[in-house]
């Protein structure tokens, strides 16, 4: 089974803020700041990413067990999902 992608909308910037980062969705205007470990997982998003990749990204920065980054991460990613600020790619979509 392939896993699905992630990948920062289109209509979102984003800038870092004093070690966090701040991400403004232009269609919405609506503006979000997000602390370093989801920094650093919205910097890898840069490039479409599976959830096993973005744990993998997270777990290679922080100390932090795989299992509770994973279900960490999904959560993460369903807010963000919500708030339009990722997408997720079709299986069709090169990646």
């Amino acid at each position: 089974m392939v896993e699905q992608k992630f990948k920062v909308h289109p209509d979102v910037v984003d800038c870092e803020l004093g070690g966090d980062r701040a991400l403004l969705h232009l269609g919405y205007n609506t503006y979000f700041t997000v602390n370093q470990t989801a920094s650093a997982l919205w910097l890898a998003l840069a490039e479409p990413k599976s959830l096993s990749e973005l744990v993998d990204v997270v777990t290679d920065k922080f100390d932090v067990e795989p299992d509770l980054c994973r279900r960490d991460i999904q959560a993460l990613l369903e807010q963000m999902k919500a708030a339009e600020i990722v997408e997720i790619l079709s299986g069709q979509e090169p990646g």
